[in-house]
């Protein structure tokens, strides 16, 4: 039986969407509606790390011990002194130890498959699930790869490859879930779709997916039966329908979530509501107002992805065709921007100006041109695809030639629209690998100008909020690097002489306030990118020299809409990243426009 947390119901049955959950009171945008507690008897759920990650996640409360982002290169007092904060010979007060420092995980002695942060997480997941089965499977794995191990091979060898040496991430959760009787139960009502004609890019075919259900018994020492391996199937079919990503490798998480009352909740390509994770605790937060008795909405895939996009990714995994306002329409991320109700939110943030909003500076729609819609399709795919593992050379070639098949995205001012942020971001990775940070600054700001507020509206939205970490990041590095020459008309001399003019120390200041404001409204302020902000921020506020300029900033945190507050964001913050996105399709062009 499925039971909700407080704030959600069973809302009415259609015959084309089936059940729908609905709120119980109304919520503001940015609003916890409901907190699904991992660790919950009455509410079980499933969240499991992913292959990569294991020898680096608490198999309990899927903690990354290891900082998942530094957000900053301490600049020494030299450095500041050379932006004129400092005098020559001022010091600067030590920092105090950072408090996002941890231990780090140990595996199970017995299964060494399993990792822990703590004895208490170990006692926990022993209880939960390690105990009462999942060590056993998990050390018959570990006891064939020894066996096949080549004479010789150290231990160490042995789990190195975690994502062949260890069993699959699906195969674990379906272990998980036959030793949980309580989570069988609470599973009886998930949609599974086992009968529908399945693919690999569904999760596999029935005989695949046998197959592993198959290898989960075996490992569990249990009979693998017609009966039990249809079983065993069944279910995992339900895990694969129902569950969510965990993944966000730049805040540390991994891995999946599958819990029954959460894939209740009906999807839509304009949700009101999205899913965050903290520890095995899946949150459902609201993105705009829900009023009582509402139907709470959440998107199953990506949502900034093009219509036919969506409607094969809905297809191919969930079996149905989405006839949400969004599909029915065909509309671009810049229409859905439009029509968002709390543009008003945005007044605290890097675009504050509400008309850029609600008049986007496009050429024209996506479903203003077939031969736009026809373009975009064409290209998808491939400027989608991660990446392959290249050298610096391919790989800038690789990018050249994405950056070239956009061409008519970029033409009509559609930065915004898939696949084109694909391109942005990958080439922001590749610049960075080449520790190329005047390139990366310029494209980071431009895509949380020109790029970030068109696909989510709203400010508290998680990369949004590290759009912000990440130009504060880059800007601190501009400091403590090695300068270029700022003499001369290169691209890298004018990025160079506009960055000179820049207080970059105050900018990171106000740039981390605002995103501290907004990551507490998804996040606790004990999560790792909260800490890791908040002593980057506490050593730039404990510089001397900068009692004026701190003043500031703190007044226009505490009153953004003043006169004199509203006057110091847009001079000393707005204006210079607005100039460094300036050079950003600059510097695109000189280093992918030709091949």
């Amino acid at each position: 039986m499925i039971t909700f947390p407080p704030g959600l119901a069973f809302g009415p049955e259609t015959r084309d969407r089936g059940r729908s959950v609905v709120a119980t009171q109304s919520f503001a945008p940015g609003a916890t509606i409901a907190r699904f507690p991992g660790a919950d008897a009455s509410n079980p759920s499933i969240s499991v790390p992913d292959n990569e990650h294991l020898p680096r996640t608490c198999h309990y409360c899927l903690a990354v011990p290891d900082p998942p982002f530094t957000y900053y290169t301490r600049a020494s007092a030299a450095d500041l002194a050379s932006l004129g904060l400092l005098t020559s010979n001022a010091e600067t007060t030590p920092a105090p130890q950072s408090s996002t420092t941890t231990a780090a995980v140990r595996a199970c002695t017995a299964c060494q498959t399993a990792h822990y942060c703590s004895r208490a997480c170990q006692k926990a997941d022993w209880a939960l699930a390690h105990g009462k089965g999942e060590c056993k499977a998990f050390r018959r794995v570990t006891a064939r790869f020894e066996a096949e191990k080549p004479p010789g091979q150290g231990q160490q060898q042995q789990h190195r490859d975690w994502k062949s040496q260890a069993l699959p991430s699906n195969i674990r959760a379906l272990v998980q879930a036959l030793v949980r009787p309580e989570l069988l139960a609470a599973m009886a009502d998930m949609e599974a779709h086992a009968d529908k004609d399945r693919t690999l890019a569904s999760g596999g075919t029935r005989a695949e997916i046998e197959f592993q259900a198959q290898a989960a018994l075996h490992y569990m020492g249990r009979e693998a039966t017609p009966q039990s391996i249809t079983e065993a199937a069944d279910i995992m079919c339900k895990i694969q329908v129902n569950s969510f990503s965990r993944g966000a490798g730049d805040i540390g998480q991994n891995g999946f979530y599958s819990g029954p009352a959460l894939a209740m909740l009906n999807h839509s390509c304009i949700p009101n509501a999205f899913v965050t994770f903290e520890g095995r605790d899946a949150i459902l937060h609201a993105n705009r107002e829900i009023k009582e008795g509402q139907e709470i909405e959440i998107s199953y895939i990506d949502h900034h992805a093009s219509r036919p996009q969506r409607q094969k990714s809905l297809k191919m995994r969930y079996y149905f065709d989405c006839a949400c306002p969004r599909c029915r329409e065909d509309l671009d991320v810049y229409q859905v921007c439009q029509r968002y109700p709390h543009l008003e939110l945005n007044s605290f943030s890097l675009v504050p100006d509400l008309n850029k909003l609600r008049h986007p500076p496009v050429k024209q729609f996506v479903n203003s041109s077939p031969s736009l819609q026809q373009n975009i399709e064409a290209i998808y795919s491939t400027c989608r695809a991660p990446l392959p593992d290249l050298n610096p050379a391919e790989t800038r070639r690789e990018l050249c030639r994405r950056w070239k098949l956009c061409a008519q995205l970029r033409n009509a001012g559609l930065y915004a629209v898939e696949p084109l942020p694909s391109v942005f971001e990958d080439a922001n990775a590749y610049f960075n690998y080449q520790y190329n940070i005047t390139y990366s600054l310029a494209v980071a700001c431009f895509l949380a100008l020109n790029v970030c507020p068109y696909r989510a509206h709203w400010p508290f939205y998680g990369f949004r909020v590290m759009g912000l970490l990440t130009v504060a990041k880059l800007l601190s590095e501009t400091i403590s690097a090695r300068p270029h020459p700022a003499t001369g008309t290169s691209l890298m001399a004018r990025i160079s002489r506009a960055l000179g003019k820049m207080d970059r120390v105050t900018m990171c200041q106000t740039l981390l306030t605002m995103a501290l404001h907004d990551w507490q409204v998804l996040y606790s302020k004990e999560s790792p990118v909260y800490l890791q902000a908040k002593d980057f921020l506490n050593d730039i506020e404990i510089l001397p020299g900068r009692d004026t300029k701190k003043a500031l900033a703190n007044a226009f945190t505490r009153n953004p809409n003043g006169s004199e507050e509203r006057r110091f964001f847009e001079n000393e913050i707005l204006e210079p990243i607005q100039v460094l996105a300036g050079f950003a399709l600059e510097v695109m062009e000189a280093e992918f426009g030709t091949s």
